[in-house]
């Protein structure tokens, strides 16, 4: 049997909003087993099938997740089976356990992560019978959601309180929300999630996606989203009347988000990410271009203009992942080469990014130097390094 996990999961109030009881089990019994968790969390018993011992090594801050403690079991003979019990408060983006909705994802570190050997979890969420769990399955024997039979993120749960919640779709789209105010958003979510899918698929390599779901949680703070297989979770929606503010609220994110499905797989830990985030970017301002929406395709790129110098070149000496622009260097490094090159240039680039397995930056610009004038991968590959994009074409 494979290394496995169940992992039940409980809500309530105050310190103890999350309560989680996760059963480990080893394929190779094990002599030391680390783990890491929110310093939020505490941590109430670690026991095994052996005699052991658990300490806390030491408190560290994972990328993209809340600082975490790192915590390691040990034994003089192997373990088969782990036990660990914790509860706590959660804190991250796009987390929070109320009453009308709950949304969990890795970034509040509310899971076992950084596990020292592959293990594969199954979440059993109990006492939710009152709501809807996305991607989940209820088990009407066991009076429980289960989480986690499919390939979806198995961090993510995002579950809706039955008749607190409204939801809106099409085909295989379903957008939800729980602010009846942002009807009129959930209406332009569905014609537009169409309209951009269909402009995506003919020009990007075919791809399956069996949904898409999208949730926006109506969170007390506003500015963020994310993109995980089939699923959108947006913090909050600034609420407008203005059906121009709504159009364009909806398409600026939808077509950045929904450019993931082929602009995702470079390492979001490293500069590499540019990839990631000026690809699905660039998707959205090709079809703004193909909407004829110059006014949106124009949108924020004054202010990028004004403000990418300020921010680290996109290759850093590190090669760690710039902490601040990332989301817009590689996009005005394309704006460039738009002003220079065209449309149907940038669209060949995204389309030899798309159809890359391997996502590097290397790979990128040996096939670009394969299809394209020498100059254009040549331009990029100084952009990495270059504070002021301006000097590339002078």
């Amino acid at each position: 049997m494979p290394n496995n996990g169940k992992i039940f999961v409980s809500f309530g109030d105050g310190d103890r909003a999350l309560d989680v009881k996760c059963v480990l089990t080893f394929e190779d019994a094990a002599r030391d087993f680390r783990f890491s968790l929110s310093t939020l969390l505490t941590v109430d018993s670690v026991t095994s099938d052996a005699a052991s011992d658990w300490k806390l090594v030491r408190q560290w801050q994972p990328q993209w997740q809340h600082a975490s403690n790192e915590f390691e079991v040990t034994s003089k003979t192997p373990m088969q089976k782990i036990i660990i019990r914790y509860h706590g408060k959660i804190q991250g983006h796009c987390n929070i356990i109320e009453d009308r909705r709950i949304a969990l994802s890795s970034y509040s570190a509310w899971m076992l992560s950084e596990l020292s050997v592959p293990v594969s979890l199954l979440c059993k969420i109990e006492n939710m019978e009152d709501y809807f769990i996305l991607n989940a399955r209820y088990d009407a024997a066991e009076k429980l959601w289960i989480y986690g039979e499919t390939e979806h993120d198995p961090g993510n749960i995002i579950a809706l309180k039955k008749g607190q919640y409204y939801a809106a779709n099409t085909d295989n789209f379903n957008f939800y929300y729980l602010n009846p105010a942002e009807k009129a958003y959930a209406d332009s979510y569905v014609f537009y999630y169409t309209d951009i899918m269909k402009y995506y698929t003919s020009i990007f390599p075919k791809k399956e996606i069996n949904k898409m779901d999208i949730v926006s949680l109506d969170m007390p703070s506003s500015n963020m989203a994310y993109f995980r297989k089939e699923l959108v979770v947006i913090d909050k929606i600034n609420v407008s009347a203005d059906k121009d503010k709504i159009r364009q609220s909806v398409i600026s994110l939808l077509a950045h988000e929904l450019g993931h499905n082929w602009f995702t797989g470079a390492d979001t830990t490293s500069w590499e990410d540019w990839l990631n985030e000026t690809g699905a970017e660039w998707a959205a301002r090709l079809y703004m271009l193909s909407i004829n929406d110059q006014a949106l395709f124009s949108g924020n790129l004054l202010w990028v203009r004004d403000n990418y110098k300020n921010t680290p070149v996109i290759k850093s000496p590190d090669l760690k992942r710039p902490a601040d622009g990332v989301h817009f260097r590689g996009t005005m490094l394309f704006y460039e080469l738009y002003n220079h090159y065209g449309a149907e240039t940038i669209k060949t680039l995204l389309q030899t990014l798309a159809n890359l397995n391997d996502k590097t930056t290397a790979n990128l610009l040996s096939q670009l130097r394969q299809t394209l004038d020498q100059t254009i991968p040549d331009l990029i590959e100084r952009g990495l390094t270059t504070k002021d994009y301006s000097e590339l074409f002078q």
